[in-house]
Parts: structure tokens; sequence; C-alpha cells
């Protein structure tokens, strides 16, 4: 009786499940047999998952549907449920601390047939909370404090990167000390790199974290332009390298205030920044004889810096729907050599991306990138305009200058629209870089737009849920008789 009453249960629960859930936000299913599944404080899970015979540990956050049939399921603190979890034939234990926006349905045997739904209503709760913050970010684990690197990197600097251990300890995720530790090898330059950061968060869902680390990493200024994993294949592939990059070893400390959409992080860094040498000896499967770029030229310095830096995006932002996002970084070296400046040398960038969804299947997607910085600022700090990632059809950096503006658009048709397998993106870039003696000095772009380079295209691509699958880039510059460039890309233009 009691297995038929399971199955009754299980056809209850899946038909209820289907008529609450919204299908679109769902990309993925997995069904996992007799394994158990343990969401990490650090994850955001947005797929379906169905464990049959394993227990659900969860200290992240759940936006999607998982189904435990047999299996215990444990909600702790830290998790954040916006999405449902469902739990036929095993316990719930729910501890407190835990924020459920979305629904735990538990459908029970051991006393009977017991249904069972807890939930979160959303305006009682804004009235008990004054600001709202229930959740500990997801982005503020994947690098605010501890970037994370790739386990493969490949470009003209480092050769093949191998980054096989990242290590964090914190006690299952319970403790609010958390020591992180990652370690890499540069097939390059014959050496190791890593990183080591202990940190401790502080008031209320851990919003504020304290932080030292000590490092040996490379850097760099063109992180605007491409995502690294895909510079990492323009380099394997066609033995191309879109980033300018340098070597920093050292130590730094400082404080972060992660309020969900809103982060802020301030730190002190000592280092020293030395060059980095191009390989040309570097692997590509491609283009084997294609002349690899140098390095902007530098100085081995000893440097103390402060940077400060916020980044703040609306809820809805997407890539494909309405939304808002800004980055902003602001670093002032103190000191060179052991030596104190007499004018601490600045360096300002600021990045806004305005997203409006104009009707169903149709985005428009707008960036505007302004950067400012000292008349002192080394050379291969200066700001370039140009290339892959700024201004396509164009060559790389071909402006360069202590000061930027650039300005990126696309209209992007997606499947729905074009009733098709590919989206058609339309898209217009520009940008000038120049120097002048006055930090902020915005009136130049003004009286000087005729040196605004410009190019317009078109694109084909298919999104898989996640992202641009793969997308073929057509441009041609604007003002001038060049050729077209066609480009091969693994994510948006931006």
């Amino acid at each position: 009786m009691k297995f038929i009453l399971l199955i009754l249960t299980t056809n209850l629960v899946f038909g209820l499940n289907s008529s609450l859930s919204d299908s679109s936000s769902f990309t993925r299913s997995e069904i996992r047999f007799y394994s158990d599944v343990i969401i990490d404080s650090s994850e955001t899970l947005k797929d379906n998952i169905r464990v049959l015979g394993g227990t659900l540990n969860v200290y992240g956050t759940v936006e999607s549907q998982i189904t435990v049939i047999g299996g215990d399921v444990h909600i702790f603190p830290s998790a954040h449920i916006s999405g449902k979890i469902v739990a036929i034939g095993g316990d719930v234990i729910t501890d407190e601390g835990a924020t459920i926006s979305g629904k735990v349905v538990e459908a029970s045997m051991d006393q009977g047939l017991i249904y069972r739904e807890t939930f979160t209503d959303s305006a009682a709760s804004k009235k008990k909370e004054s600001f709202g913050i229930t959740n500990f970010s997801h982005r503020f684990r994947e690098g605010w404090v501890h970037p994370e690197p790739e386990v493969f990197e490949h470009n003209r600097n480092e050769g093949f990167r191998f980054s096989p251990l990242n290590w964090n300890w914190d006690r299952g995720n319970e403790s609010l000390i958390r020591l992180s530790f990652s370690v890499g090898y540069r097939f390059g330059p014959d050496e190791f790199i890593g990183r080591s950061t202990l940190e401790t968060a502080l008031l209320k869902n851990r919003t504020a974290t304290l932080f030292a680390s000590g490092f040996k990493t490379a850097r760099t200024d063109d992180e605007f332009r491409l995502p690294e994993h895909e510079n990492s294949w323009a380099s394997l592939i066609g033995r191309q390298d879109f980033f300018d990059r340098w070597d920093e070893t050292g130590f730094e400390a400082g404080a972060g205030f992660d309020f969900s959409l809103l982060k802020l992080k301030g730190k002190y860094v000592k280092a020293t920044q030395t060059e980095m040498v191009v390989d040309s000896n570097v692997w590509s499967l491609f283009h084997e004889k294609r002349t690899l770029r140098e390095n902007p030229s530098m100085l081995e310095t000893d440097v103390e810096y402060v940077e400060g830096i916020l980044a703040f995006r609306t809820a809805s932002y997407t890539p494909l729907s309405t939304g808002f996002a800004l980055l902003s970084k602001i670093e002032m070296t103190i000191k060179e050599n052991n030596e104190t400046l007499d004018e601490p040398t600045l360096r300002m960038s600021h990045m806004a991306i305005a997203n409006l969804k104009l009707s169903e299947g149709v985005v428009l997607r707008n960036r505007v990138i302004l950067g400012m910085a000292s008349e002192t600022v080394p050379t291969f700090r200066q700001f370039g305009i140009g290339g892959l990632g700024s201004v396509s059809a164009h060559d790389f950096k071909i402006q360069s200058g202590t000061h930027m503006g650039q300005m990126n658009s696309e209209l992007i048709f997606t499947e729905d629209f074009t009733d098709t397998f590919f989206m058609v993106i339309l898209f217009f870039d520009a940008g000038m870089a120049y120097s002048t003696s006055t930090l902020v000095d915005l009136n130049y772009i003004v009286d000087h737009s005729d040196q605004f380079i410009q190019s317009a295209g078109i694109g084909f691509g298919n999104d898989d849920g996640d992202g641009i699958n793969m997308r073929i880039n057509f441009a041609k510059q604007l003002g001038s008789d060049g050729p077209i460039e066609s480009t091969v890309r693994y994510s948006f233009n931006f």
C-alpha cells in the first residue's frame, strides 16, 4: 500500500512541479543514481537535478529544481533557495539562517502520507529586513577575494599554464574563516605561480570580509576585451594573444563588502612588477609562423599601491534581458623602489553596460568605457584602443595614451525572433585613446571627435542557454577602404 501511495505522491509532486515551474529558466536536466550531491557555498545551481537514492546537502544557492527520491535533504544556514527542492520518501532538515524564497516540498511515508511545503512570502520578509540582503553572493566567492584561475591556459607569455590545485578550507563551509590556496606551473618560463589567501567574514550574512594574500601571478589591464579562456583558444589555435601582461609577486591586504548586487573592495598591495618575456616557441595548431606581438617595454619595479573597486548590477541583468551593470576601478601608486612619490600616480577605469529588451527576441546592448590616468603612468599601463574586444577590424591598440573613451553597441535578434537555429547581431564600435595633462578631460573627446576610429559589422551565432556557444563576426572599418575582417568568437562581444 505504501508503495502505491509513494507512486501516487511521486506523480502528484511531479505534476505540480511541471505546472508550477518556469521551464524557460531551466537549461539542462541531470539524474544522479545513489549518489550524494553537495551544493557548495560557492555554487549557484541553475540546472535541474533528480537524485535517486542519495542525500542532498545544500550550502550554496539553488535557482533551479532538485528532486530527491529516497534520500534526505539538509539545508544549511548559508543556503539560499530561490528555486524548488522536492523530497520524496526522505527527511528535510532546514537549519536556522537558511533563506528560502522559493519552495521546499516534502512528501514523506514514515508516518503515513505527509505533504508539506515550505516557502517565504517575499512581501512579509521585506517588512522584517531593513536592507533586504539574504544571500551570500556567488560572485564574491568566484573571484572577489581569491581569484580561482582556469585549470588550463595558453598565451604568448606563459606558454601552457597548468593550475590543477585550487583548495578552499573552511570546516565544510561552516567556518567564517577561510583559507584558500592555488598553485600552477608556467611551462614557457618554467616556473611555479600561485596565491594563498586568508579571509574572515564579518557581519550578517558575511557581508564584510577582511583578507590577506601572498601571490605570484600575471596581471593585465585588457580583461575587458574578452574572457581569458577565449583568449587561450585564440592562442592555442591561431597563435594570437589579445592581452598585454606583466608579472607581480608580493603581498596584499584589504577588506571587501558584498551587498549581493553591490560590491566594494579596497586593498593595499606591496609587490615587484617584472616584464614577462614573449615565448617565440609557443606552440599553436595553426599559423605557426605568425609573428607574436612584443610586450610594452617596462623596468622591474618595486611598487606600493592602493586599489578600490566598485561593482554593481541590477537583479535582472543578463546579456539578453533588460539590465544595467557598472564596474569602476581606481588605483593609486604611492611608492616606487621604496621611495614615496611626490605626486601619486593615478589610474582609473569605468565601464557601464546597459541592456534593453525592445521586444520578444530583440535586445539592444550598449557598453561605454572611460579611462584616465596621470601623465606619470608607465607606458605598459597606458590605455589602448583597437582590435578584438575594443574597436573591431582595426589593428591591436592602434591608438594608445593616458586617456581613452570607447563605445560598443549591438542589436541582437535571437533564435526566437529569427525562428531558426542561429541569432543575428548587428554591431557598431567606436573609440579613441589620447594623452592630456588633465586627469579628467572629457572635453578632449568632443573637441577631437575626428580622431575616433570606428567599425561596424554583422555576426551570426547560437545561444546554448548560458551564453554564446559560437559566433562568427564580419566587421569593416568605417571611413577607410580596409578589408572585411572575420572573427570566430565563443562569447558575446561584451
